[in-house]
């Protein structure tokens, strides 16, 4: 009883336990070289190597490389689902505070946009089919913003906003070492973040007077 009392109060008090810090710590090193290399050209064994373990100790906690490039996308983008799933509910068509979080989301996981852009200009060839599946799950949602604001856009109209939202949204983490070399400040630093929050809600603000805010996507609709 007493080891059941104290997983309790430990799950109570937020504690992670060492084998989900070990799974976090391996998506981590994930997502930063997929977002690198890219998924063909990143190995099981360059991840185990650089998180310090041996490659079969990936096993006890991932399946497989597809596996794991899979929890690297939902862990980064579950949350901004649900974020637009819970906006989508309201009964208003407010999205003001919309661009505010999905910024905030990017900034713990800045390496998810250059996996997107990775995904967004995959050839026919080599395509990423779970970027891809993400990426068209984010333009279902920006039609149904649109919907929802009464507010609705030409194909043509919706697909060229989307691509100006995709590049204001993923492109500021996507060109962070740019950022860092003209300002001296990394895209997370909290004056830079405040000034992308304020070029957001300008921009947003700016499509009311044509249409309704949509969501990221890097392709036209098709």
């Amino acid at each position: 009883m007493d080891g059941i009392s104290n997983v309790t109060a430990g799950a109570a008090k937020g504690v992670i336990s060492k084998g989900r810090r070990t799974a976090n710590r391996i998506l981590d090193v994930a997502e930063e070289l997929f977002a690198r290399k890219g998924y063909g050209a990143t190995s099981l064994r360059d991840i185990a190597s650089q998180v310090g373990l041996q490659q079969p100790g990936l096993y006890k906690h991932f399946s497989g490389k597809e596996d794991l490039y899979r929890q690297v996308y939902e862990r980064a983008l579950k949350p901004m689902i649900d974020l637009m799933d819970e906006i989508l509910m309201r009964p208003n068509s407010d999205f003001s505070d919309l661009t505010d979080h999905i910024t905030d989301l990017l900034a713990a996981h800045p390496n998810i946009a250059r996996l997107l852009i990775r995904a967004a200009i995959s050839s026919d060839s080599e395509p990423d089919p779970v970027g891809l599946d993400w990426l068209h799950r984010m333009i279902g949602y920006g039609r149904k913003m649109n919907e929802k604001a009464g507010l609705p856009s030409s194909e043509e109209a919706l697909g060229v906003q989307i691509v100006a939202i995709f590049n204001m949204l993923f492109g500021f983490f996507w060109a962070s070492p740019l950022l860092e070399s003209l300002s001296g400040r990394k895209a997370t630093a909290p004056q830079a973040m405040a000034i992308q929050r304020d070029l957001l809600r300008t921009f947003v603000r700016s499509l009311d007077q044509t249409s309704a805010p949509v969501l990221p996507h890097p392709t036209l609709a098709r």
